[in-house]
Parts: C-alpha cells; structure tokens; sequence
C-alpha cells in the first residue's frame, strides 16, 4: 500500500531506486514491487507497507593489499599495505566511487625495507548495475618517504575485479592489482678507500590482489 513518487535513477532485476525532490533516494527489492507507473509522476505500490532506506551519498572504504614488488636494482620482494578512502557514489547515474586515499605501502626487499605514505585521487566503477558485477578501478597521486634516505614520487595504478553489494550502503570488492612507485634512493659507494653518497632514481613495480570493505 505505500506509494512512492520521484525519479527512477536504477532499475533491474534485484533492486528499483526512487530519487525524490529532495534528493534522497529510497531503495526497494524488485520482488516486493508491485506496479510502477511512469508518466509525468511515478508511484511504486508494495505489497506491505515499510520503512524505506535511504542510501548514503558518502562512501567509507578500507582497504587492505598484499603481493610481491620488484626493483631493478635488488629483485623481487614482498609488499603489503592499507588504504582509507572517503569518496561519493553518487557523481553520476553510475555506480562509480570518485574519492580520495591516505595509504600506507611497505616493500620488503633484500637487505632493505622501503615504506611510502601515499596520497591518491581513487576512482571505481563496476561494470554493470546488478548486484554482482566485475570492476574496473585507478589510482592515482605521490607516495611520500617516511626514512631521510628516500625521497617520493608519483605513484599509479589499475584494478579489476568483482564487486558484491552486501545492502544498500555496504559492499566488498575483491580483486588484483598493479602498482607503479616513482622514488629516488640515496646509496653509499665507496671509491678509493672514500665513501661517497650518490642519489639514483629507482621505479618499484608491484603486483597482488586486494579485498575493500566499502560502507
């Protein structure tokens, strides 16, 4: 018996949205839908009557990776770090996430350990509107040097994998991903019994997989 008048930004088989005049929107399972009509308003009957959900236009995700990274000039190591990104879902019609990260980013190499703090433009964007999809996802920004003998640089990356909406405001993302490290490593060689400081430009890559929590 409820009825609902707005705009309809998402349709499928699982859920139908409402966007109102005010802006919020309003989320119900298809199956509990029982007419919709579109002419100039919109109303949505279900069959009992209930409180509806309004999805947050905020989004809080953390995210947690592990993998391996190489650098030329020491070979492969291990890498693992976090993410906390804080973002909007509701740029678009889309259900894309556009937001920004502070990281924090540990390569574990042979004889020496390399630790970046970065900060990151994010943008994720499942593929389709269903509640199961494949992603697509980047990341973008400069990794800063917590140790004095490194100095940071640009970083980047891309994504994929898939996306469950777990409800309206909350989901879990799981995939794999490649990264990109600009920095420039400060090294002691020694010449004719003297040590000299020489500082050489160096590009970690690295590759894993990824679990984010988004809510």
């Amino acid at each position: 018996g409820l009825k609902i008048q707005g705009e309809i930004v998402l349709q499928n088989d699982d859920v139908v949205i409402i966007k109102k005049k005010d802006g919020s929107r309003y989320q119900y399972p298809t199956s509990e839908v029982q007419l919709i009509q579109k002419n100039d308003s919109i109303e949505i009957e279900t069959e009992e009557k209930h409180e509806a959900v309004v999805t947050r236009p905020v989004a809080l995700r953390i995210q947690a990776n592990g993998g391996a990274v190489y650098l030329p000039s020491k070979g492969w190591g291990g890498q693992i770090g976090v993410d906390l990104q804080i973002g909007s879902r509701e740029i678009t019609d889309l259900p894309l996430f556009v937001g920004g990260s502070i990281g924090f980013r540990t390569k574990i190499l042979p004889e020496s350990n390399y630790t970046f703090i970065p900060l990151q433009l994010i943008l994720n964007s499942p593929l389709t509107t269903n509640r199961h999809a494949p992603y697509l996802g980047m990341n973008i920004g400069y990794g800063f040097a917590t140790d004095k003998q490194t100095k940071g640089g640009i970083c980047l990356g891309i994504s994929t994998g898939w996306m469950h909406h777990i409800n309206n405001n909350a989901s879990i993302w799981l995939g794999c991903y490649a990264e990109w490290q600009q920095a420039r490593v400060e090294i002691t060689e020694t010449i004719n019994d003297q040590d000299y400081m020489n500082s050489i430009g160096c590009n970690f890559v690295s590759i894993g997989a990824k679990t984010t929590i988004a809510f």
